[in-house]
């Protein structure tokens, strides 16, 4: 049936086709005359695909929880993972567009300018206020709202049609008003101790923050180019982000960089970092949906890392470790043998993870003060400031990394 087709497309240019059966289970065949890079890692192009992982695949391209719930009502379409793609997969993460078989890719490029009044009611609102005919159509994983925009001379502008974003709108969480600016202290901490992270910026407008992040899968020129990516739940064909059991692990990412990888030994390090610096920072959510290749030349390379949010800040939240350090899922009692039993599952010398661990203990002292200073001078003091009875912003934040510190320096 027409209905249950749909068209996955790379610019002018059909990748393939994907298609459900009456069990609502999709899959995929790449088009005989696509001879372009694999969509994943999981899904060479030299072998048929399997349907479970290709289903994977682009379920994984879809928002999660509420984000997808409210998009279900946006849209007024089944919650199934097709019926979403038919509806928002034009815009992707990555290079792809998902289409129905009777559209073809727009590649007129075109923006609507946000003014102030319209850009207040779409944050108050959280992007409920938006009109039906201007609702993206984006499909970006993740449980929280946002939408993408193009950003250009510090004006917001809306992607007419198909038109590609180049930035990521994120809102505040509701009943968790503070998680903009932990997500940017954190992001801007990563990157001053030599993580790679994606530019992020926090803004407010009235009593409401926002952050805008900007798109490391586009490329801005005379035209905006997409460029594909595909996150590690997706490279390694499975649908679970988290940890539960054995799987998925820190190890098998870090072997999917060595195997993989356009430069495996920076790409690597980079990697064992960004695990170190999440157990310091109090990222208990840094999941393998946070990690990414970008295809931007001829190998696969470790994308800019995004979502850094200091989770252990925000009360009520499940502070069990998303990916075990060793085997060890709580970040409260990471012991030397954790961290031994880390280097032998990635096959890396114990000592080099002893070194990575009191170099980025030192580099986080060194910077943390220096980034809060610099983010609360830039905003006028506004992110320290106590907000609904609550404890001044940052001082949580601070709170937990120095307690990981004081942990870590023990061993």
């Amino acid at each position: 049936m027409i209905e249950d087709e749909l068209n996955v497309w790379y610019q002018d240019q059909i990748v393939g086709y994907l298609w459900r059966d009456h069990q609502g289970n999709m899959s995929f065949k790449y088009d005989d005359d696509w001879n372009g890079f694999p969509l994943s890692i999981s899904l060479p192009l030299n072998k048929i695909p399997d349907s479970l992982i290709a289903h994977r695949f682009f379920a994984n391209l879809l928002p999660e929880g509420s984000a997808r719930d409210r998009l279900c009502i946006r849209f007024r379409c089944p919650d199934t993972d097709f019926d979403l793609l038919r509806e928002i997969g034009s815009e992707c993460a990555g290079a792809i567009s998902i289409l129905p078989i009777e559209k073809s890719p727009d590649l007129n490029q075109s923006y609507k300018k946000l003014d102030d009044e319209v850009l207040t009611k779409i944050i108050e609102t959280r992007g409920a206020a938006l009109n039906l005919e201007d609702k993206p159509r984006l499909s970006l994983a993740g449980a929280q709202d946002k939408i993408t925009v193009h950003v250009k001379d510090d004006e917001i502008y809306f992607p007419v049609n198909q038109t590609p974003s180049t930035h990521i709108l994120k809102f505040e969480v509701r009943d968790f008003k503070n998680v903009p600016l932990y997500e940017v202290y954190t992001t801007k901490l990563a990157r001053a101790i030599g993580l790679n992270t994606v530019d992020i910026e926090l803004n407010y407008l009235g009593d409401y923050s926002y952050t805008i992040s900007k798109r490391y899968d586009r490329i801005t020129d005379d035209r905006i180019t997409r460029i594909h990516q595909e996150d590690f739940c997706q490279a390694l064909g499975l649908k679970e982000k988290y940890q539960r059991a054995e799987t998925p692990n820190f190890a098998q990412c870090y072997q999917l960089i060595i195997e993989n990888s356009g430069n495996p030994l920076i790409d690597a390090e980079q990697l064992i970092k960004w695990q170190i610096f999440n157990l310091i920072a109090g990222n208990s959510d840094a999941h393998i949906k946070n990690i990414s290749f970008l295809y931007g030349g001829y190998s696969p390379r470790l994308a800019p890392f995004y979502d850094l949010v200091c989770t252990r800040a925000i009360e009520h939240l499940d502070e069990t470790l998303a990916l075990a350090v060793g085997h060890q899922k709580n970040p409260n009692q990471i012991t030397k043998k954790d961290l031994l039993e880390l280097a032998a599952q990635c096959n890396v010398r114990p000592r080099r993870i002893f070194d990575i661990v009191h170099q980025m203990l030192s580099d986080i002292e060194d910077n943390k003060d220096k980034v809060r200073d610099e983010l609360e001078s830039y905003h006028g003091g506004k992110p320290s400031v106590p907000d609904r009875g609550e404890k001044p912003s940052l001082q949580r934040v601070d709170k937990i990394i120095k307690q990981q510190i004081r942990l870590l320096k023990r061993i």
